[in-house]
């Protein structure tokens, strides 16, 4: 029995039911940033309590990819199956039995626990993900405006947050097992008021046609034949390996390559952090002025800038400016994906699945990637794995348009159906920039 807190499911909520889903589910999005920043805040603490190389870190981090990838073959049927009020009381329960693994698991050296615990760390994650976002979509509905994009910054905000409070416990010193339990209970604690709030029904739907398993790849199974799909995969591919390396890699690199403490390390992927929500924030605004396509290319100028300048930085004070430069080009290569694959409503289901497939492939190849590296090379050079991003963005960047010939230039639409056509079809295209969700770290 879900404890409901006076807040019990309903068909018809009043305004002020409402108000107070609108705030659950915000607060939903800052726990899970919180918890999640929690743990990349440590990572430096961990490698060294469990005495890895950056390969066999890989080799760790790889269980989280594949937890996220088994959550996500089956949380679509969990969800019609038993309701997203149900999944995100469980998810809540489970992360912190997970977080807890994960810091038993440093105290002890134990490679084996640290990779279970990590398994359900992903696992977690994706269940709550997945569940708030349909509560975040239902609210937004409901509200009658486009306040997703809220949303998403409240998840980039607990994360800042979380690696705040990272700061302070690694800067006095506390082991990452007595952090990792102390903020996941007191979050734990705080979510149990928090699901019921953010649920407005949350019940599974016995009328609703019985969800498979297989998540995104099977929902999304006919559209890997469309060229076009592939190629905004790949850029959403792209975008999920610019966020992921910065947040698995950053930090750690900042203490091995640049001699610093972790709570130094945590303040400058914190740097990154703010730069790439500040971005994400005003995004609508940016794209509706420069669009999709220059958007991206700019952003991958961004990023190439920042990767190269961490990687020959000749002092750690220039590293905050490489950090801030790579956030502000990782924050819109994701979102942009998201919102392109939405265009035609018609397979915007299928191919939003599509795109997120890319994200999770992303997952299981990238940690895997940089650790080699790493092993021949400083973990700073390794980094610059970045620029294949970078490039792979601004190559495939006109894939983000409204479909037509891919990579014909504008000139050349314009000859053919006229500017002013062509100036408010692009404007209508990249009106609803912005508004879908980013692919995950989260």
């Amino acid at each position: 029995m879900i404890p409901s807190f006076g807040f019990a499911p309903t068909t018809s909520p009043d305004a002020a039911r409402l108000k107070g889903a609108r705030v659950g589910v915000l607060l939903l999005f800052a726990f899970l940033g919180l918890l999640t920043a929690t743990f990349l805040s440590r990572v430096p603490s961990m490698r060294d309590l469990l005495d890895v190389s950056p390969s066999g870190l890989a080799m760790l981090l790889i269980s989280g990819a594949v937890g996220a990838l088994t959550a996500l073959l089956v949380t679509g049927w969990a969800a019609v199956r038993f309701g997203t009020r149900a999944l995100l009381a469980w998810s809540n329960v489970s992360y912190l039995v997970a977080i807890a693994l994960v810091g038993v698991a440093t105290e002890l050296g134990s490679r084996p626990l640290f990779s279970l615990g990590y398994f359900l760390v992903s696992f977690s994650f994706a269940f709550t993900n997945v569940a708030m976002n349909a509560e975040a979509a239902n609210v937004e509905r409901l509200v009658g405006k486009a306040i997703m994009p809220q949303f998403h910054a409240g998840f980039s905000v607990g994360m800042a947050v979380g690696l705040g409070l990272g700061v302070v416990f690694s800067h006095a010193g506390v082991a990452p097992m007595w952090h990792f339990l102390t903020v996941g209970t007191t979050a734990m604690l705080l979510r149990l008021w928090v699901v019921p709030l953010s649920t407005i029904d949350g019940r599974r739907d016995p009328d609703a046609a019985g969800a498979g398993i297989g998540g995104p790849f099977a929902t999304a199974k006919a559209e890997y034949r469309d060229p076009h799909v592939v190629l905004i995969g790949l850029i959403v591919f792209a975008g999920s390996m610019t966020e992921m390396i910065a947040a698995q890699w950053l930090p750690l690199s900042v203490v091995d390559d640049f001699g610093q403490t972790e709570a130094i390390a945590d303040l400058m992927y914190w740097v990154f952090v703010v730069a790439m929500v500040t971005v994400r924030w005003f995004g609508s605004s940016v794209i509706g002025r420069l669009g999709r396509v220059v958007s991206l290319r700019i952003s991958a100028g961004l990023v190439a800038t920042g990767v190269i300048l961490y990687a020959v930085a000749p002092t750690v004070y220039l590293v905050p400016v490489a950090a801030v430069l790579w956030g502000m080009g990782a924050a819109l290569g994701a979102p942009i994906g998201f919102s392109a694959a939405a265009d035609d409503p018609s397979r915007a289901a299928a191919r939003m699945a599509a795109v997120a497939s890319f994200s999770t492939v992303a997952g299981l190849l990238v940690p895997q990637i940089v650790g080699r590296v790493a092993e021949v090379v400083d973990l700073r050079y390794a980094l610059l794995l970045v620029l294949v991003a970078a490039a792979i963005t601004f190559t495939l960047a006109r894939a983000v348009r409204s479909p037509r010939k891919l990579f014909r230039s504008r000139r050349a639409e314009e000859r053919i159906v006229g500017s002013a056509v062509l100036a408010a079809d692009e404007t209508a295209a990249s009106s609803g920039a912005g508004s879908a969700p980013a692919a995950p770290l989260r």
